[in-house]
C-alpha cells in the first residue's frame, strides 16, 4: 500500500514539474512542416523584422532578439514566422502605436491570443511566449488564420517540430542563417536537379536539401547538400553525389542574366547519363526544349565541364542552351533559339562558381512576371532586393541521420 503511495506522489510530482516548466517558443511550430529555416538575428541583423512586421525601432520591441527566428512552410502550404517574446504587453503595445501609421490593425484578443493583421496581408498572433506571423493571405481567410494560429500557439512539444529528425538537423548547422527543406516544398522550376540520384520511386518529400544561406551582391547563396531519411534513398543521392566533379570554369562566361535557370557541373557522360534518364524533371525540361539532335548521345560524349541554360520552362516551347567540353574532342554548342550574346553575369558569380562541383543559378529578372512576383514578394521581406538565387552543391559527409 505504501509503495503505491509513493508512486502516486512520484507522479504527481513529476506533473507538477511539467506544468511549471518553461514553455519553448519553438514548440509551436507545427510538426509537418514541410520547411524550416532558422535566422540568428544578432549576425542578420533585425531587418526582417521591420521588413515583415513594420518595427521601425526592434531595441526593446518585447521580441527576445537573443533567440534564433524560425520560419516554415506548414503541412497545408502557409508561410510562417516565429519568434520568442520578451515582453508581450511591450510588443502589444508597440503594435498599437504602428496601428496609427496604417501599417497594422489594433490589437485584439480572443483565447488568451493577441491578434493583428499586418500589412492587409499577414495575420500576427502571439502570447507571452511565441509570436507567430502567418501568410500572405487574402481578407476572407484571417478567421480561419487566426484559428491556426491559436492551435499552433497552445500545442505542446508532441505536437511541435523540436522533436522531429528535420528540426536536429537544422539544429545542427553552425549558421547564421540555416535551411532543411523537403525538395517537395521548393519551386517547381528550381527543384527537378535536387532529385539527381533519388530512385524514381521516391516521392519529392523524401528528398531533403540541408544548407548554409548567406546574401552576397544581390545573390541569395544557398551552400548545402541534398540527403534522406530513408537509407537507400540516401545511399543513392550520396553515390550520385561523387560524379560531380570540380568545374573548370570553361564555360562560366557564357552564363547570361536573361537566362531563367543555368546548371553546371563537371561530369564524365557515360556515367551521368543514367543518372539524368531516370530524373523526371530534367527529363521534362528537356523534352520541353524541342530539341533536333540526339540529347542523349551528346551527353554521354561529355568529359568535363556541362553547362545546360534554359530561358523558359514547358509549353513544348522551351528554349535550351548547352555548352560542353568532350576530353579531347572540340567543345559542343547547341541552341534551338536564336542566339544572343549573353549579357555578362557578375563577377561575384563567376568567382564564387569557380571550381564548385555542381551549381544552379536561378536569374529572377528572366522568370515569368508571376513566378518572379511571387518569389520576390516572400524573399525580399527576408533578404532585401535580390536579382538571383544561386545553388552551390557541398562535398556530402558520411554519417547523415537515417532512419
Amino acid at each position: 500500500m505504501m509503495k503505491k503511495i509513493l508512486l502516486l506522489i512520484g507522479a504527481a510530482f513529476v506533473m507538477l514539474l511539467s506544468s511549471c516548466s518553461e514553455k519553448e517558443y519553438t514548440d509551436v511550430i507545427p510538426r509537418g512542416s514541410t520547411a524550416l529555416m532558422s535566422m540568428d538575428l544578432q549576425q542578420t541583423g533585425t531587418d526582417v523584422l521591420q521588413s515583415l512586421i513594420g518595427l521601425s525601432d526592434t531595441k526593446d520591441c518585447g521580441i527576445d532578439l537573443s533567440a534564433k527566428l524560425y520560419l516554415f512552410e506548414s503541412p497545408d502550404g502557409n508561410m510562417g514566422l516565429v519568434a520568442k517574446v520578451s515582453d508581450a504587453d511591450k510588443l502589444e503595445g508597440i503594435v498599437n502605436d504602428l496601428s496609427e501609421t496604417g501599417v497594422c490593425q489594433k490589437v485584439t484578443q480572443r483565447k488568451d491570443v493577441r491578434f493583428t493583421l499586418v500589412k492587409e496581408a499577414w495575420v500576427m498572433g502571439f502570447d507571452d511566449h511565441a509570436v507567430m506571423l502567418m501568410g500572405p493571405i487574402a481578407s476572407a481567410q484571417q478567421t480561419q488564420i487566426q484559428q491556426q494560429i491559436t492551435r499552433y500557439l497552445k500545442q505542446d512539444e508532441r505536437q511541435g517540430v523540436t522533436e522531429s529528425k528535420m528540426f536536429q538537423k537544422l539544429d545542427s548547422i553552425r549558421s547564421a542563417m540555416a535551411l532543411v527543406t523537403q525538395v517537395a516544398a521548393l519551386p517547381e522550376q528550381f527543384s527537378a536537379p535536387f532529385m539527381l540520384g533519388a530512385p524514381k520511386t521516391a516521392d519529392a518529400s523524401q528528398v531533403l536539401l540541408e544548407a548554409e544561406l548567406q546574401v552576397q551582391d544581390q545573390m541569395l547563396v544557398i551552400q548545402g547538400q541534398t540527403f534522406s531519411f530513408n537509407q537507400q534513398i540516401d545511399k543513392d543521392l550520396q553515390e550520385t553525389a561523387t560524379l560531380f566533379r570540380p568545374m573548370e570554369g570553361a564555360f562560366l562566361n557564357r552564363l547570361g542574366t536573361r537566362t531563367a535557370l543555368s546548371f553546371l557541373t563537371n561530369v564524365e557522360g557515360k556515367r551521368f547519363l543514367p543518372v539524368l534518364q531516370q530524373n523526371k524533371g530534367l527529363q521534362s525540361l528537356l523534352t520541353g526544349a524541342k530539341f533536333t539532335i540526339d540529347i542523349n548521345e551528346v551527353i554521354n560524349s561529355v568529359e568535363g565541364d556541362m553547362l545546360l541554360s534554359f530561358s523558359s520552362f514547358g509549353d513544348g516551347n522551351g528554349r535550351m542552351t548547352m555548352h560542353a567540353q568532350r576530353g579531347e574532342k572540340s567543345d559542343y554548342y547547341y541552341s534551338n533559339k536564336e542566339e544572343t550574346e549573353p549579357e555578362q553575369s557578375s563577377q561575384a558569380l563567376t568567382d564564387l562558381l569557380g571550381g564548385q562541383r555542381l551549381a544552379m543559378v536561378l536569374q529572377l529578372n528572366a522568370l515569368g512576371d508571376e513566378f518572379a512576383a511571387t518569389v520576390s514578394g516572400f524573399l525580399k521581406p527576408l533578404f532585401g532586393d535580390l536579382s538571383t538565387i544561386v545553388y552551390v552543391m557541398c562535398v556530402p559527409e558520411k554519417g547523415n541521420q537515417q532512419e
